[in-house]
Formats: C-alpha cells, sequence, structure tokens
C-alpha cells in the first residue's frame, strides 16, 4: 500500500502537491495525469459544494474507489474542505491510497512534514475518519463505500450527477442532507403508499356516491312513469 496527501492548493497554481508525510512532490509524479482514471477528482467536487450551503463546507466528506487501475491495483482517495485561500475559494485536502489486491486503507499517515495549516487540517481529517462514530453520517458513507465488492466498479459515497462517469453510490445528497439510497427510496414508497390509498378512498367514495345517484334517478324514472298515475285519475 501507498499512499499519500493530496494538498490544498492555496495559490491556485496550475501544480497539486502531495506528500508522504515528509516531502513534497506533484500529483502527476504519483498519478500520471495520462494513466489517471476518468472521473476521479483530487478535491470534493463542485455540485457537492453547491448543493450544501457554506456552513456545512466542512462536513463534507468525499470518497472515491476505482478497481483494476494499473493492472490489478485499486486507486481510493478521501477528501474534505480545508478552508479558504486568500481569494475566497475553498481548499481540499485529501488522502490518496494505492492499494495492492485485498488491501484496505490504513488511516493513519504522518503529516508532520506539512505546513502548519495543513496539519490542523490533516490531523482534523485523520480524527474523524478514525474517532467519529455512526452519529456522522459522512464518515459512514466512506465505510459503506469501503464496504463495497471490488466487482461494483468505480464508486463513490455520494452521488454525482454531473459525472463523466457512472458511479456506483450508496448515498445521495439533497435538501435534507445526506440520505442513504435505501432509506431515500423507501421515503419515496411510503409516499407513494400514502397517495394509492387516498386515492382508493377517493375512488370508494365516488362510487357509493354514483350508486346513490344512479338509485335516486331510478326512483324519480319510475314516478314519471303512466302506470304510476293510474290510480289517481281513475
Amino acid at each position: 500500500m501507498r499512499v499519500y496527501w493530496i494538498l490544498p492548493n492555496r495559490d491556485q497554481s496550475d501544480e497539486v502537491l502531495a506528500s508522504d508525510g515528509q516531502t513534497l512532490l506533484p500529483l502527476r509524479q504519483i498519478l500520471d495525469p495520462k494513466l489517471r482514471p476518468d472521473g476521479f477528482s483530487p478535491g470534493v467536487p463542485t455540485e457537492l459544494l453547491e448543493k450544501c450551503a457554506p456552513r456545512g463546507y466542512a462536513g463534507i466528506l468525499f470518497a472515491q474507489r476505482f478497481p483494476g487501475v494499473n493492472g490489478d491495483k485499486e486507486l481510493f482517495s478521501v477528501s474534505s474542505t480545508a478552508g479558504l485561500d486568500s481569494s475566497g475559494r475553498v481548499v481540499h485536502i485529501g488522502l490518496l491510497f494505492v492499494l495492492e489486491p485485498g488491501e484496505r486503507p490504513i488511516f493513519e499517515l504522518p503529516y508532520s512534514g506539512l505546513s502548519q495549516e495543513d496539519k490542523a487540517s490533516a490531523s482534523a481529517l485523520i480524527h474523524r475518519l478514525t474517532s467519529a462514530g455512526s452519529r456522522d453520517p459522512w464518515v459512514q458513507s466512506v465505510r459503506d463505500l469501503l464496504a463495497l465488492p471490488s466487482d461494483a466498479g468505480p464508486a463513490t459515497n455520494v452521488a454525482l450527477d454531473r459525472s463523466v462517469v457512472q458511479f456506483h453510490s450508496p448515498y445521495v445528497l439533497g435538501a435534507g442532507g445526506l440520505t442513504k439510497k435505501a432509506a431515500s427510496r423507501m421515503k419515496w414508497l411510503k409516499a407513494g403508499l400514502i397517495v394509492l390509498i387516498v386515492l382508493v378512498v377517493a375512488c370508494v367514495w365516488l362510487s357509493a356516491h354514483a350508486a346513490d345517484c344512479s338509485m335516486a334517478l331510478s326512483g324519480a324514472t319510475h314516478l314519471r312513469h303512466p302506470s304510476d298515475w293510474t290510480g289517481v285519475l281513475t
């Protein structure tokens, strides 16, 4: 297993830097852009930021898996926001793993060689991934992504609508926050069931009302028949 920090691009330069915890080097030396999987993101995708209010940026974790990279290796990364640069743009910090068959990420990469600002972001990310309980849905989404079988293909913890790749994703992000897809489908099923019940009740009421009207009309027609007046006329 090889693991690196993907560092915040605070200068908004063309070169994204990475580190093994001690030494800085360009990310392209670790992951050749020509061999980089389609859909790979070195940070939190813009569409996830757009779906969250700025106050929710710090809570976002974006993870992705690419099995079968460069043979039988697997690429795994997890990113979070790391504040703003001098121009007010959101910057990101992440962990990039190059895994051999059967390996799983271990979130224990040192960060003593990083800048003081990056050390704080790195420490917060490591602490969150290793200490957060199930009450943190973002961390749980990363764990659920790791639990997916490799044959699921490229996958992300959160569904992306604008990605160039069709990812398998166990969670969706909406107005109500992060939701597991199974739970999301259950909400739609419950809503559909309620609508169905309302329609059935309405149909029963309409049928009963139509039957009453039919009986009333039948009775009125019977009274107007000439034979009904025979006794009166004689």
